[in-house]
């Protein structure tokens, strides 16, 4: 069971209401662990929108280690943390990336997830090697090894989950596996959105390699010295005030696109890592609103055209800091476009339409949409990446959301709940 909506790398423990919903699905599933980020996204003021690299101290060891016992204590299996992606460039008042992970995972007592590819990608855009970072590691507490694609952006390497595996980390792999007496497992991660493109046969190999990585690694046991912080030889970082809570409040409010008001923001904002992650966050924002309100969206780049359409939602950004999950994002645009009030035929009934299916996919409560003409041409226009080719006939209308799942007349891509129209 891996999560990614309560992170144990910040200031902010796990919210307890995510933790009572990842307690049901660990109990729905059987999981025999449960895995969370060791990132930060939210500084108690607002969400970040990404997980971001926590601040690397002893003092920011302490904050991790108290959020990963907040997170134990809330569970009924064991916890594991996940290594994370870092775009910024290494700092000499912070510890190395290998020595913050294996103090925090040894100092909370907890399981190591190891994503090679966010190792692979760190290295690539010049943070630690990847075998620095496996010496400083204890590796008897890998658990579970995670292995990616990935592609390069403005000058970085991304941790895109976009494809196969580079062949050199696979390589590397096989060696670093065998040094892991108690891993459980070994997963391929890619987002679906990729997969048409890659193909189901290029998943096929990959998952192949994987077991073939599984099937010939070699258990040794761990005999050393139980690490500890008093026994840890690590390079001491530079003396520094910046506090775990200074660092995630500059650093969050850069990546949403904040300007620097305080020294540490304005030296943070010199580092190029930092367009990156506004880049990033702006996409992660965008591609969870039209994903929800698919027909809202398309209706906007069809009528306003794919430039203007963008220029309201950095608009958006600007003005709305971003929300955790997809239906929440989507519900703040949605009231966004309805302040502005902008001047699109059709738009406020097909919003309405669309935030209507959310809140029945959500609560599974049955809901009427009226409409003064048909929307049956409108939507299925939509449905098809274009507008329609006359107009819905004049009158009173209304379509009925249910929650049974059923495809209906009216039923929008990308709504689960079925909808039956009504013509009065």
């Amino acid at each position: 069971m891996h999560s990614v909506g309560a992170p144990v790398g910040g200031c902010v423990p796990p919210e307890q209401s995510q933790l009572g919903l990842l307690r049901e699905v660990v109990t729905q599933l059987e999981a025999p662990w449960i895995s969370e980020h060791l990132s930060f996204n939210s500084t108690g003021q607002f969400r970040t929108g990404f997980l971001l690299p926590p601040r690397q101290t002893w003092e920011g060891v302490d904050r991790a280690v108290s959020d990963i016992r907040h997170l134990q204590r809330s569970m009924t299996v064991p916890v594991s943390v996940e290594t994370g992606v870092n775009y910024l460039q290494p700092r000499v008042d912070e510890l190395a990336d290998g020595d913050f992970v294996g103090a925090v995972v040894t100092e909370a007592d907890c399981g190591l997830l190891l994503d090679l590819h966010n190792l692979f990608t760190n290295e690539r855009n010049g943070r630690q090697p990847i075998e620095s970072f496996m010496a400083a590691i204890p590796l008897d507490r890998v658990w579970e090894v995670h292995l990616a694609g990935g592609f390069e952006l403005d000058g970085y390497w991304l941790d895109a989950h976009s494809g196969a595996v580079p062949d050199r980390l696979l390589a590397q792999a096989g060696d670093l596996i065998a040094e892991m007496p108690n891993l459980k497992a070994i997963v391929f991660e890619i987002f679906p959105a990729f997969v048409p493109q890659v193909g189901t046969e290029v998943i096929a190999a990959q998952l192949q390699r994987l077991h073939e990585l599984w099937t010939s690694r070699v258990r040794r046991s761990s005999d050393g010295p139980r690490m500890t912080r008093a026994n840890l030889r690590v390079r001491r970082p530079t003396e520094t005030h910046v506090t775990p809570e200074a660092w995630e409040q500059a650093l969050g409010s850069l990546v949403v696109g904040r300007a620097p008001d305080d020294a540490l923001a304005r030296e943070l904002a010199l580092d190029p890592g930092i367009e990156l992650l506004r880049k990033l966050v702006c996409e992660f924002r965008a591609s969870m609103t039209v994903s929800v309100l698919r027909l809202t969206s398309r209706l906007l780049m069809l009528a306003l055209g794919q430039e203007v359409f963008q220029t309201v939602l950095r608009d958006y950004w600007a003005k709305v800091t971003p929300q955790l999950f997809a239906g929440s994002e989507a519900e703040a645009f949605g009231r966004y476009l309805e302040e502005l009030g902008m001047n699109v035929p059709q738009l406020s009934e097909v919003l309405a339409f669309e935030r209507a299916a959310l809140a029945t996919q959500l609560d599974q409560r049955s809901r009427v949409v009226s409409f003064d003409f048909d929307p049956t041409p409108m939507l299925l226009a939509l449905a098809e990446g274009r507008l329609p080719d006359t107009p819905g006939t004049a009158g009173h209308f209304e379509i009925e959301l249910t929650a049974d799942g059923q495809p209906g007349l009216g039923d929008a891509e990308g709504a689960r709940p079925s909808s039956v129209l009504y013509q009065h």
